[in-house]
């Protein structure tokens, strides 16, 4: 039977007209979706309702409820608590008391905030 114009017909699978591609490819099959930036991995944690009530909570006040964020944050104190623990230990001294470490935080948080203060302002050279 010889192909009428104008007839309308179901699209060809395979072949297609002018390049067309009507076939599933893997590229077009892959989910849409990215990734955020880094490579993260996907961990399981059993906890009682009412801490994970705080974690969500602490996570709203600080990280806009990506409660990742929170428990990295959280991973990053413990490491510098324990590093601190280990260099106290390493010194001799007994365990400092929570206002001892406190203070020690402010101290350090003054130093820090004074060096950034006066880390800008870079004295400018003349020309010669």
């Amino acid at each position: 039977m010889p192909h009428q114009t104008g007839a309308t017909s179901a699209p060809r699978l395979h072949g297609g007209t002018a390049g067309r591609k009507d076939y599933a490819t893997l590229e077009g099959m892959k989910s849409k979706r990215s990734r955020r930036a880094g490579a993260t991995k996907t961990i399981g944690v059993s906890l009682d309702p009412e801490t994970k009530q705080k974690l969500k909570r602490l996570a709203d006040e600080r990280h806009g409820g990506n409660v990742s964020a929170l428990v990295a944050e959280m991973a990053d104190a413990a490491v510098r608590q324990s590093a601190f623990d280990r260099a106290w230990r390493w010194y001799g001294g007994a365990e400092p008391s929570d206002a001892a470490r406190a203070k020690i935080d402010a101290e350090l948080q003054t130093g820090w905030a004074h060096a950034r203060k006066h880390a800008a302002k870079k004295p400018r050279r003349t020309a010669a």
